[in-house]
This record gives C-alpha cells, sequence and structure tokens, in this order.
C-alpha cells in the first residue's frame, strides 16, 4: 500500500488558534481525506509547539504554571481542529515525554559528531520571534513582525554547524531533489542562499535566563533553543525511529506558512542532512491573510477566531470558504461579508437548493432513486480526473471550480427541462431524469468528500433515506 505523510508546523501557544493556523490544517486535512480516498497508508501530523521563553512570559501573566499554560491551550487547539472537522493522525505536542527524549538523543548524536560546539553568542535577540535577528532584517531598529526592539545579549551558548550545510542545501533545492513550491518561494530562497553566508546559530540558552525548554543531555545548565525542539516533531511525531516511523519517512508534503520558509529551508534541512536522513519530497508555502485589507493583528484587535466562524457558518462552510475564495499559495483577504456571500450563493443556492427541488420532487411523485448505485458511489469514491490532479498539485480553488461547473451545469439542466411539467405528461420519462439528475448530484458529493465531508455525508443519507433537508439554510 502506497503511504502518503502529511504535516502541518506545530502552532505556538503563546496565541490561541486563529484563522491563519485553521487554514494550513484544513489545506493538509482535505489533502490527507482526499489520499485516504485513494487507499493510500496516510499519517497526518500537526500539533502544538510548548516551550520557550515567550510561553514562560504568557503562563506569568496568567499566574500559571506552565504546564497547566499549555495544557489549557493545546486542548483549545484540538477542540478547533474538532469543530473543523479535521481529521488527523497524531497530534504531537513537545511537551510530550517521548518527544523530550527523541529530542535529547538526537542532540546528543548530533554532539557527538562534533555538529554542536560550545562558544558565545552576541546578538540581538527577539522574544516574538524567540530567534536572533541581524541589523538587516530590522526595520529602523525593530523586529518587523512585532514592531518591537531585540534584545541585546551576549551569554555562552551552544551552537549548530548551519555554515557547513549551505552549499549542498542550495544545490538540493536548485536541482529539483527537494521540491520547493510555489516557484516564487523556490526563489526567494535560492536568492537567499546565494547572497547571505548562514552562519553557525546559537541552539541553546542558559536555564537561568530560560528554564521552560529542554535540557541539554550533554549540559543540563542550558535548554534547548525552541526552533530545534518544534523541528524534530515532525520525527518524534511518527514514532522516529521506530520501524512504523520508517514506513512512513520522508514527508511527502510539508505545509506552512511563508513566514517560517526560511528556517525549514535552512535550519531543518540542515538537521535532516546532519542525522544522514532522507529529505521531504515538497515543501508548500502558502500566503498570508489580510483581514478586510489590514494586517491580522492582536493589537488591531481582528484576529479571527475560526471556533465562532464554525459556530455561526458550519465548519463545512468555513472549509469551503477558505480553500475556493483565492488560489492556495497567494495572499488572500479574509472578510466575514464575503464568506456570507458565498455561503448563500454557492452553497445555500447552488447546492443546497440543487438537492432539496430534486430529492423533494422524487417524494412529491414518489419516484424511486436507484438505492444501490447510491450506497456504491458513497463506498467506492472515484475523484474526476481534473479534480484529482488540481487537489495534488494543491489548486484547491480550481478544483471546486470544477466542481462547481458540475453543480451549475446540474440546475441549468433542471431548468431547461422543466421536469415539473413531466409528473403528469411522462412519469416514466421523469422518474429517468431525476435519476440522471440524482447521479450528478452523487457524482458532485463524491469529489465534496475532502473538501467537505459533512455535506458529503449528509447528500449520500438524503438519497438514501429519500428524506430532503436543509442543508445550508439561508442567511439573511
Amino acid at each position: 500500500m502506497p503511504k502518503f505523510y502529511i504535516t502541518t508546523p506545530i502552532y505556538y501557544v503563546n496565541e490561541r488558534p486563529h484563522i491563519g493556523h485553521a487554514y494550513t490544517t484544513i489545506a493538509a486535512d482535505t489533502l490527507a481525506r482526499y489520499y485516504r480516498l485513494k487507499k493510500y497508508q496516510v499519517m497526518f501530523l500537526t500539533g502544538t509547539d510548548e516551550h520557550g521563553l515567550k510561553v514562560a512570559r504568557a503562563a506569568a501573566a496568567k499566574n500559571l504554571p506552565p504546564k497547566e499554560y499549555v495544557d489549557q491551550v493545546a486542548g483549545e487547539f484540538q477542540k478547533t481542529w474538532q469543530k473543523l472537522g479535521i481529521l488527523y493522525d497524531n497530534f504531537i505536542r513537545t511537551t510530550d515525554s517521548s518527544h523530550i527524549k527523541m529530542v535529547q538523543e538526537i542532540l546528543q548524536k548530533l554532539y557527538s559528531k562534533d555538529l554542536i560546539y560550545k562558544g558565545k553568542y552576541k546578538g540581538l535577540y527577539c522574544v516574538g520571534c524567540e530567534a536572533y535577528k541581524t541589523e538587516k532584517e530590522l526595520v529602523n531598529g525593530k523586529c518587523p513582525d512585532h514592531n518591537k526592539a531585540p534584545e541585546k545579549t551576549e551569554e555562552e551558548c551552544y551552537l549548530f554547524k548551519l555554515s557547513k550545510y549551505q552549499g549542498k542545501i542550495y544545490e538540493i533545492i536548485k536541482s529539483h531533489k527537494l521540491k520547493i513550491e510555489p516557484e516564487s518561494r523556490k526563489n526567494e530562497i535560492l536568492s537567499f542562499l546565494n547572497n547571505e553566508k548562514l552562519e553557525d546559530i546559537a541552539i541553546s540558552r542558559q536555564k537561568t535566563k530560560v528554564f521552560w525548554g529542554i535540557e541539554l543531555p550533554f549540559d543540563k545548565s542550558h535548554t534547548l533553543y525552541v526552533w530545534l525542539d518544534a523541528f524534530l516533531n515532525y520525527l518524534s511525531g511518527i514514532n522516529w525511529p521506530s520501524e512504523e516511523s520508517k514506513q512512513f519517512w520522508p514527508p511527502d508534503i510539508q505545509l506552512m506558512a511563508k513566514d517560517i520558509l526560511r528556517v525549514h529551508s535552512t535550519i531543518w534541512l540542515a538537521l535532516l542532512l546532519a542525522l544522514d536522513l532522507p529529505l521531504p519530497k515538497k515543501i508548500f508555502a502558502h500566503g498570508f491573510f489580510t483581514i478586510n485589507g489590514q494586517k491580522m493583528s492582536k493589537t488591531i484587535g481582528n484576529v479571527i477566531n475560526p471556533n465562532l466562524l464554525a459556530e455561526k457558518y458550519g465548519s463545512d462552510a468555513v472549509r469551503y470558504f477558505l480553500l475556493r475564495e483565492f488560489p492556495f499559495g497567494s495572499d488572500g483577504d479574509f472578510s466575514e461579508i464575503r464568506l456570507r456571500e458565498r455561503y448563500n450563493a454557492d452553497l445555500a443556492n447552488d447546492l443546497g437548493n440543487l438537492v432539496q427541488r430534486i430529492l423533494a420532487m422524487a417524494v412529491k411523485n414518489r419516484v424511486k432513486i436507484k438505492e444501490q448505485r447510491v450506497k456504491i458511489k458513497e463506498q467506492k469514491v472515484k475523484i474526476l480526473p481534473e479534480v484529482a490532479r488540481n487537489i495534488e498539485d494543491l489548486k484547491f480553488k480550481e478544483a471546486l471550480d470544477k466542481i462547481w461547473e458540475l453543480v451549475l451545469e446540474a440546475n441549468q439542466n433542471i431548468d431547461k427541462n422543466e421536469p415539473w411539467n413531466l409528473a403528469k405528461k411522462d412519469p416514466k420519462k421523469l422518474e429517468e431524469f431525476l435519476n440522471q439528475i440524482s447521479d450528478k448530484i452523487l457524482t458532485i458529493a463524491e469529489n465534496l468528500k475532502p473538501f467537505l465531508p459533512e455535506t458529503s455525508k449528509k447528500i449520500f443519507k438524503q438519497f438514501q433515506d429519500l428524506k430532503p433537508e436543509v442543508l445550508f439554510p439561508k442567511l439573511d
């Protein structure tokens, strides 16, 4: 059986789940569901990143011990994914004892290979990014992502020999041994590697300064830099180096937002090269959301809670909007007004009304829909070739555009043939017509399974029971 291993980044628990987290995870879930339908052995990994100074400070601000705080936030992520119909295979937490044990084993291995050494690091440390910044990366002396001046630090630390891998990483990306998509992102990384020198990176801080982290196995007075801890979840999440983990490694697709592509394309790849492990097949970096034209920011107060959207519109409507509104990989704008418009026009009118009117006509005229056909289509799902190709290329909008062509064709077919007039004139023709349109609706339901799993399930059930119910109640 072929395998498919997909990852999202693990989300940092200094903040609650927001629409950006949901976007990546819904996309990963759609891919995982598609490959399950293709009978692949799927591993879909997501989770939470729970160590570091930022988390310790967030916990202190709430007067909570760090572990109690991270338990609460990790629980919120799990509830949110459940509410959005996300079916992951494992939810990894960096406070899991199995993760900590594996991380320490890997650190010891790298230290023994002389790839980690003790030194001093002098630099500008951004607590928000949990990373050192160069002067070049600052805007008016501040971190552009957090609008705060980084802290000047000079301290003893351990460093990883990142500089050793610059040439090799450049060659791997340039030669497509590892695919970075979209193409524009790949070109950004190649340009960066061409113009900037990778330096050895600090991977630890003294425990007196950052106590909330994994202790280095060779020096318990230091805790691990949070990025390395986070990267290694892609291994610990499949229980590496067990036999089972070897069946899934390497990842087929690693999904992330574009702001963390550079560290994945440098530090993460260098770690894998240092461990002599096969590299991921593809890294895909999607764009950012603006909210009604503005950057999403806690300061502005426009951070969108996906839980509230799911409660208001239903999980499938949120999934549909996020994947249909703009091409995956591009930046896009989130607007609740547009969500409501798409909900009413596409889901309530185009799809919901189509299913409702055909089933209502069948019930009213006592027309039998071929039950065996309904069961076969639900159990042996066949995704249309053009939809399948677009899903595999991460073109979710284009896949949904194709499905909606079928929805519109079916509606136009009804308007053109006026089946309500056949009821008295030719009941046999009415039966043929309703079964023909039903077959098209079931094809639509098949193709919606990776995108709108609940809606697909409801359509099949309604056709089996011949009991029409409103799929998407119209919003005022």
